[in-house]
């Protein structure tokens, strides 16, 4: 197995990181803490998974990851002429995610966890343990094979060959086996103990007889309940009869009490009747004593109707009148603002007059436009910004020109009378006394321009200070000329709400006069609503008595048929007074049989009950004696079982010792290999000089030195290192070809130069480079910086200012 490239995304400290493997033996450096070992982890994550890293889930992970970003990890890899991709991504959340695909040739083979972790086993010919105990070796390792303590070596060559589990994990399932099996079987002979306690020969012959008795009880007591089953059924023929004379006798007794209740019913039914027809004659006059007014109603009711119309309209009239009242004085009001505003605009005119007067003034001017103020204005600052330019760099020319003519003035000063003029380069002589005169004339009337100048400038920034106090005047204008705008608007709106005005009033004067023209009277409209009032009354009255009346006729028709049907019922109460004294039936013997009949079932309830009993108890007994019979059966069961767990106590103390035989031959056979072949590995890497090495029960160390078998601690510290990478670089081998693994793969030790000098490093790769034809890739992790050029190819590991991890190739 050959690696190609293995490329991180969000994994523990890489962000984004690509390493390209080559052959040859490369270095992994950088400090501590910075992810070198990392970088095996990853590629044990690829293959196997999470577990496989040796690290918690809650760690594979960037921490600089976003919640929504996942870890990805992506190895390139060869085996014989077949190029290989495992990819897996892993995300920790809420929920788990965890993926993983694998490719042959560009081909999917396999996607999901468990289908990439078996093609995976399957491609390598092996799990993740053998895996990592084959390629990869950490310091601990080199140490532990140098180690003098007796028996450290071999525990760690059992563990790394997985016969620690077969030793170690075989004996603890055993013995909690056999412990488990003691543990059973004790229960069992306990079990048999108590079980053998509980058996009682007397108790069961006992049983047995209780049985008889039982039987012969029941059967006694059954003949009992036959003759009482007997005399019940004779008392059941006698009670029959008496029942059906019974029967009839209570009909006849129901039939003249129904008789009784419906004659006594009609009875009362028809004095009311007569009562009812009694006040008829008093209603027949009323009704026809309030018949006239009765019939006035629909008169009285349409002329309240219409007078109900005419106190409509009035208050319609009304309200309308009250709402153009309201809207008279709104418009009122509107139309006084709207003047008030008018009057206000009118004194604006006069202000906004003074203010331009104000502003001509200002600039000096005669009449300039209303509309021209602003732009004279701003143009007359524009002049004067101009000139006082001017004038400041007149000022500096002039300043520029006096110190120049003093300087000159100076130079003719010191030069003096017989001195050389610094500017014609001719003999100053009598020509001294003009050129001092000419030097001050000239200086008077530049400080004469300067002081006119100043003056001037004073007053343009007078002039400017005056023109800009005027703004506050011009934006007081412009606003006066803004709100003018507004008086057409005003005086148009006021001539419009007194149009609005004057309509109003028309139609108010209008509604008076149709109000006027209606008149209402609100007392007649009262006095009308009343009448109405009460010859509904009457009439309702009137209705009333007719329908009473109509009921009167009715009433004397029911009183007749109710008088033939009081006389039909008396006639038949007559006769079923002759049917009941015709029937014989004795009240007092059909309660002297009912009597007998309680008795006997009385009787008959207390036999069955001692035969319940007696069947119960015989029930328990038989209950009791199967019982004991189950129990000796189980007592052979039991005491079968207890034999069974013995002789497989005896097997698994058996297998026990028949395994840990096996591991010391287990031993012997790895021992013998690996004696071969480090004695192969040792002579590569010496160069012949140390052809074999021997291995006693312990692991224990010994070196061919001419000769003689020495122990390791007789060599020197270089030697030392050479032997323990021998060792190690052996099993590798061994577990590879265990594994059917018969391709070149690659080798990671990790920080194996921890303790070594130089000299020893040195040593070191050299006895490395001799395994190149059979591990073609050695990786080599150091956090020692100075091994840098050591190496075919360096992969730099360094920490970021975003504590980032990143790989760099030198």
């Amino acid at each position: 197995m050959i690696l190609d490239r293995l490329e991180l995304q969000n994994f523990k400290r890489f962000r984004h990181e690509e390493i390209k493997f080559h052959d040859g033996i490369t270095g992994i450096l950088g400090n501590n803490g910075t992810g070198k070992s990392s970088l095996v982890q990853a590629i044990f994550f690829a293959l196997y998974g999470v577990q496989a890293t040796g690290i918690s889930a809650d760690y594979i992970v960037s921490s600089f990851a976003s919640p929504k970003e996942k870890c990805e990890v992506r190895l390139d890899f060869r085996i014989g002429g077949d190029e290989y991709t495992v990819v897996r991504t892993f995300k920790k959340g809420k929920t788990v995610s965890h993926d993983a695909s694998f490719h042959k040739n560009g081909k999917l083979m396999a996607t999901g966890v468990s289908p990439v972790e078996t093609e995976v086993k399957r491609t390598l010919g092996m799990g993740p343990v053998d895996f990592k105990n084959t390629i990869y070796a950490g310091q601990k390792d080199l140490l532990t094979l140098l180690e003098n303590t007796p028996g450290k070596r071999k525990e760690w060559f059992q563990k790394a060959l997985g016969i620690d589990y077969l030793k170690n994990g075989s004996d603890v399932v055993l013995k909690e086996q056999i412990d488990a099996k003691a543990g059973e079987l004790q229960r069992k002979e306990g079990e048999l103990a108590a079980m053998a306690g509980r058996q009682s020969e007397e108790e069961l012959a006992n049983l047995a007889a209780s049985i008889t008795t039982f039987h012969a009880a029941i059967a006694e007591h059954g003949k009992v309940k036959e003759l009482r089953k007997k005399e019940r059924a004779e008392l059941d023929e006698k009670q029959k009869v008496l029942t059906e004379r019974k029967l009839a006798y209570s009909r006849l007794l129901q039939q003249q009490q129904n008789i009784v209740k419906e004659r006594d019913a009609d009875t009362l039914a028809a004095k009311k009747l007569e009562a009812q027809i009694a006040i008829l004659a008093e209603e027949d006059a009323e009704y026809h004593r309030i018949e006239k007014t009765a019939g006035s109603y629909e008169k009285v009711k349409g002329r309240l109707d219409a007078m109900r119309e005419t106190k409509n309209e009035h208050l319609r009239i009304n309200a309308e009148l009250g709402f153009a009242t309201r809207e008279i004085a709104d418009l009122t009001a509107r139309a006084e603002k709207q003047r008030a505003m008018i009057t206000a605009l009118d004194a604006d005119v006069q202000k906004k007059a003074g203010l331009i007067t104000q502003i001509r003034t200002g600039l000096g001017a005669g009449e300039i436009a209303e509309d021209r103020l602003e732009s004279a204005v701003s143009f007359r600052l524009a002049e004067i910004n101009k000139l006082t330019g001017t004038l400041a760099t007149r000022l500096e020319r002039y300043t520029e020109e006096r110190e120049k003519i003093a300087a000159d003035q100076k130079t003719i000063r010191d030069a003096g009378a017989d001195g050389t003029c610094p500017l014609c380069r001719q003999k100053l002589g009598e020509h001294f006394g003009s050129i001092e005169a000419e030097f001050s004339t000239k200086l008077q009337e530049l400080e004469g321009k300067a002081v006119a100048d100043l003056e001037r400038q004073e007053k343009l920034v007078k002039e400017k200070a005056g023109i800009e106090a005027l703004r506050p005047a011009l934006d007081m204008v412009r606003t006066l000329a803004e709100k003018l705008r507004q008086k057409p608007v005003y005086e148009e709106e006021l001539t419009g709400l007194t149009v609005k005005q004057q309509k109003k009033a028309d139609d108010q004067k209008a509604l008076t006069e149709s109000l006027a023209k209606l008149a209402y009277n609100d007392e007649a409209f009262k006095a009308c609503e009343k009448e109405s009032a009460e010859v509904q009354k009457v009439q309702h009255r009137f209705i009333e008595l007719g329908r009473k009346i109509g009921h009167g006729l009715m009433a004397k028709e029911q009183l007749a048929g109710l008088t033939a049907k009081i006389a039909g019922r008396n006639a038949e109460l007559t006769r079923l007074a002759d049917e009941i004294k015709a029937v014989t039936f004795n009240p007092a013997e059909a309660e002297k049989i009912e009597a007998a009949i309680t008795a006997t079932d009385t009787a008959l309830r207390d036999e069955e009950i001692v035969i319940a009993g007696a069947t119960k108890d015989l029930r328990f007994t038989e209950e009791k004696i199967a019982e004991y019979k189950r129990a000796t059966d189980q007592i052979a069961g039991l005491q079968k079982q207890a034999g069974e767990l013995i002789d497989e106590i005896e097997l698994l103390k058996l297998t026990r010792t028949l395994i840990a035989e096996y591991v010391i031959y287990l031993m012997q056979v790895v021992r013998s290999r690996l004696e071969g072949e480090v004695s192969r590995i040792i002579s590569e890497i010496t160069g012949g000089r140390y052809e074999q090495v021997l291995l006693d029960e312990d692991f224990n160390l010994l070196v061919r030195d001419i000769d003689n078998d020495f122990p390791i601690d007789r060599f020197s510290g270089g030697e030392q290192d050479d032997i323990a990478v021998a060792l190690r670089i052996a099993l590798s081998r061994y577990l590879a070809e265990l594994h059917q693994v018969h391709e070149s793969t690659f080798l990671i030790f990790d920080e194996i130069f921890g303790s070594q000098d130089e000299e020893r490093r040195s040593n070191l790769l050299t006895a490395l480079r001799t395994q190149e034809s059979r591990f073609p890739q050695i990786l080599l992790i150091s956090h020692i910086a100075e091994m840098q050029g050591e190496f075919e190819s360096t992969l730099q590991i360094e920490m970021g200012a975003d504590n980032a991890s990143r790989v760099k190739e030198v």
